[in-house]
């Protein structure tokens, strides 16, 4: 089920204009005199991430007429059966009888409302104002249907203030990982043991993976498909023909899917090529697990230290999970599924819209966005957009002017609060359409 929206006003308000404007098609008739909208009518709209089927309903007015007591019957029908009323007014004009009669009408039915002035390029009238905040409601949306001004930011409100409808339940998705690394590193014993079958050859001679074997297997019900790759080389001098489609495989391999496991030998994790191939897969965004390998090769090892070398050699991947195992003994490994399990939830983990603005306004408010020429920029709302990876909007009055420092202070501080560890977080700043608000 789609959740409803009503847009409801007395007649000339402007909602068939808003009703259009928020289609992005004429389909209901305007006009300048009242009255001219008699049949209900339906669009579904899809806007951040979110459906909702919009509404436009005839104005409420009073009359003993019988036709206009009918079409105000039709249109009281609708907002009986709505997830959420717009309660528009017309920004010229101070509230009539008419508006407060239908104010009293919509309360009684104890419906989600937003309140919204519409008419409002130009000047509002002040008394207007006073008026809809006497009634109880603070902070009514300025828009403009005729210009096309503050669209967004309802339709914005709108997804925020709606319940999701129950679904049905779906399958899961198969998710899809690679493990990569230099040769020798272990890459196929522990393909081996992930999978729970000996698919792929080992030994302590290099190169042994020339193709991509690939596994399905279950990780706590969810669908994994995993692949073992060629191993990269240190120096470009010693790869062949045959080595160099290896390693194209396993480029196109990375790209594929959703997590990269970078296998790390203990004895060489200092050594450039582990930050090439680092590199090489954060450029092209994927979800990066650090594991390293063979510490069974020493009585103790201090995993601090290693992090926080690794860390400091390769700064864009800081606080990537890294994880400490035996592919050869099977140690390590129970602490490296849940750290998998825990990248896949991440990875499809969408932040609740009102959650999300809630951090916003906190770390803004905590370090406020630098002023620019003078100018106050001001990041006035979030939505987030995809998932695998996480993409987010972020609505401001001047995205041009945002310096990079305090995009990667919003970054860094999304990444912490919600959990994106090792994720490649992409986010777009967009210029705000509401000149009003």
């Amino acid at each position: 089920m789609v959740n409803k929206v009503i847009l409801a006003g007395k007649p000339n308000v402007g909602k068939s204009s808003l009703f259009n404007s928020m289609i992005g098609k004429n389909f209901a008739i305007v006009n300048n005199f009242p009255g001219v909208t008699r049949d209900v009518r339906f669009f579904e709209i899809t806007a951040f991430e979110s459906k909702f089927t919009l509404i436009d309903t005839a104005g409420i007015k009073s009359s003993k007429n019988k036709l206009e007591t009918k079409i105000n019957k039709n249109s009281l029908k609708e907002f009986k059966n709505a997830d959420l009323i717009l309660l528009i007014f017309d920004g010229k004009e101070i509230l009539t009888k008419e508006d407060f009669e239908l104010t009293i009408q919509v309360r009684k039915l104890n419906k989600t409302l937003l309140t919204v002035i519409n008419k409002a390029e130009g000047k509002i009238n002040n008394e207007l104002i006073s008026q809809i905040s006497k009634l109880g409601f603070d902070n009514p949306l300025k828009v403009s249907a005729a210009h096309n001004q503050g669209i967004d930011e309802l339709k914005f409100l709108i997804c925020e203030s709606l319940k999701p409808k129950k679904t049905h339940n779906v399958a899961p998705p198969e998710f899809s990982m690679c493990i990569v690394g230099k040769v020798n590193s272990g890459k196929s014993t522990l393909f081996n043991r992930l999978s729970g079958e000996e698919r792929s050859i080992t030994g302590e001679i290099p190169n042994l993976t020339r193709d991509s074997v690939e596994h399905s297997f279950k990780l706590n019900n969810k669908g994994i498909k995993i692949f073992d790759t060629a191993g990269f080389y240190k120096s470009d001098k010693t790869i062949n023909t045959i080595n160099f489609l290896s390693i194209k495989e396993t480029k196109r391999k990375i790209r594929l899917c959703q997590i990269s496991l970078i296998i790390i030998d203990i004895e060489n994790y200092y050594e450039r090529i582990h930050s090439k191939i680092i590199d090489l897969i954060y450029n092209d965004k994927r979800c990066i697990i650090l594991v390293i390998n063979k510490i069974d090769k020493y009585k103790e090892v201090d995993q601090m230290l290693i992090k926080k070398k690794i860390y400091k050699l390769n700064p864009q991947v800081n606080e990537v999970p890294i994880f400490f195992i035996s592919a050869k003994n099977n140690s390590g490994l129970n602490e490296l599924r849940h750290g998998i399990e825990n990248q896949l939830i991440c990875w499809n983990h969408r932040v609740n819209t009102g959650q999300l603005n809630t951090w916003l306004r906190s770390i803004t408010k905590e370090i406020p966005p630098p002023l620019y020429n003078g100018r106050l920029i001001k990041l006035k709302y979030a939505v987030q957009v995809d998932v695998g990876p996480p993409k987010f909007n972020i609505f401001t009055n001047h995205p041009d002017y945002l310096k990079e420092s305090y995009k990667r202070y919003v970054i860094n501080r999304l990444r912490k609060r919600f959990n994106f560890n090792g994720l490649p977080i992409k986010i777009i700043y967009k210029k705000a359409s509401n000149p009003y608000e």
